[in-house]
């Protein structure tokens, strides 16, 4: 808590159980990465405090919930809370109104809440194999902000979207938008300090 410089706080891929709240004092943090530890279930409240955080990997980990704190972090940008116990979204994630980058795949989500349209400026959204059932048709419709969404190993069978671009039917097609998501994908890295040490091949299936 004494570091009250600190920008950038990678400790994943240790034996971490827990973080300790002295962490909130670290006012200029604007990097946290928690992933991999395997055994985090929850994080301080005090965390609240970390105002200038733009980017939160808590992926890997034993989350049952999006923590309260992180819900707080008002600048908030990208955050990966993917392979962990979801089973739901808070009703209240549209606080995160800075979100552009939302990743929530291999969770064990059967819904997405609506709250989700009312984020302007989230734009990449993945939720593949989870137990996702239903999703709110709004978040198809051209309002939203939404530019990228995979559905992969989810057992949504219909998906009705109105005035938007048509589903992607022919291979061809399908493997050019993989490749612009995967560009996207690629250029929202860039923005961290260091690429992930490992990645997942998805395949996308609707455009939006």
């Amino acid at each position: 808590g004494c570091l009250k410089n600190l920008r950038v706080l990678n400790i994943s891929f240790n034996n971490l159980k827990s973080v300790p709240p002295e962490l909130g004092d670290c006012e200029n943090l604007e990097k946290l990465d928690l992933s991999g530890n395997m055994e985090i279930t929850e994080l301080p409240f005090e965390l609240s405090n970390l105002k200038q955080v733009t980017v939160v990997d808590l992926s890997a980990n034993k989350f049952h919930s999006i923590p309260i704190c992180v819900l707080r972090m008002t600048n908030l940008q990208w955050l990966d809370i993917s392979s962990n116990n979801l089973k739901d979204l808070p009703e209240d994630i549209d606080r995160l109104d800075q979100l552009q980058t939302l990743l929530l795949q291999k969770n064990k989500l059967t819904y997405l809440p609506r709250a989700l349209t009312n984020m302007p400026k989230l734009s990449l959204l993945v939720v593949s194999g989870d137990d996702l059932v239903e999703m709110p048709t709004a978040i198809c419709e051209s309002t939203t902000g939404l530019k990228f969404v995979s559905l992969k190993d989810s057992p949504v069978e219909t998906i009705v979207c109105e005035d938007t671009e048509e589903i992607i039917e022919s291979e061809r097609e399908r493997e050019q938008f993989e490749k612009e998501f995967m560009k996207a994908y690629i250029e929202d890295l860039k923005e961290r300090d260091s690429a992930p040490s490992y990645t997942t091949k998805v395949l996308f299936s609707l455009q939006l």
